[in-house]
């Protein structure tokens, strides 16, 4: 199933599709199908280039800012994977730009809102190395900040949110860690997250944070009108996220 979703998600990039087109377009021999496939992948080019419309809908469909209050306190914060990129050829794991969740959790608990961190997420890009884990990297830099290993979860086996909701509750029940529990991750991934652990019947306060697209961002002007690179993968980073969250209407139990 992991790795239907990983070619589903290669598939739900809209660069894909124009590349696809070009190609029916030249293998096709009949002149007007020939005109069809090109006319389909100019459309897509501009449509998906335009620098305006991706960041729009992105803006309003990401959880909005969610502002911990004075004396707001929960047993444990669910720092969600997803943040840490691999070089296999030098074998090291990095913080990727959706790092600010390890950043806000380690706030979090420092501010004394979550008393222990729960940190989930596996080997969920495909490294040879089946030894490595994302979460034994982001425990040991959330060590060596001071936060003691006894308030600290580890879930290593994880390779998407539903294992995240799963296998994270397995661990918080057998560590009898009352709920509710405040989840911690990217303003665009949150509203998906949230009704993934709400469906696995964790009671949880969202607390979403990496605000790729913010007010400021989506005011209209001539520049609106450029295409830009970014928009593809701002389209696809979307699509996902609305492609995940219809497929749990399939899965919900």
């Amino acid at each position: 199933m992991f790795v239907i979703s990983k070619i589903i998600t290669f598939f739900l990039h809209p660069f894909i599709w124009i590349v696809l087109f070009l190609i029916a377009a030249w293998i096709n021999r009949n002149g007007s199908r020939k005109k069809i496939f090109l006319r389909l992948a100019l459309f897509f080019f501009i449509f998906f280039s335009n620098g305006y419309l991706p960041g729009y809908i992105w803006y309003h469909y990401q959880a909005p800012y969610a502002e911990m209050k004075a004396g707001e306190k929960y047993s444990c914060g669910i720092l969600l994977g997803g943040f840490v990129s691999y070089d296999e050829k030098n074998n090291r794991p990095f913080f990727n730009p959706s790092s600010d969740r390890f950043i806000q959790a380690v706030r979090l608990y420092k501010q004394g809102h979550i008393s222990r961190i729960i940190v989930t997420g596996g080997n969920a890009l495909f490294v040879k190395d089946s030894e490595y884990s994302e979460a034994d990297f982001v425990v040991r830099n959330l060590v060596e900040l001071g936060i003691p290993s006894t308030d600290i979860l580890t879930e290593r086996k994880a390779k998407n949110t539903i294992e995240n909701s799963i296998f994270g509750n397995r661990i918080l029940d057998s560590a009898h860690v009352p709920g509710p529990f405040v989840l911690i991750t990217s303003a665009l991934h949150m509203p998906r997250a949230e009704k993934i652990f709400k469906q696995t019947g964790l009671k949880v306060r969202p607390y979403p944070c990496d605000f790729r697209v913010l007010e400021s961002d989506i005011a209209f002007t001539w520049q609106s009108l450029l295409p830009s690179s970014a928009s593809f993968e701002q389209w696809n980073l979307l699509l996902k996220e609305f492609a995940g969250t219809l497929s749990l209407r399939f899965t919900q139990r």
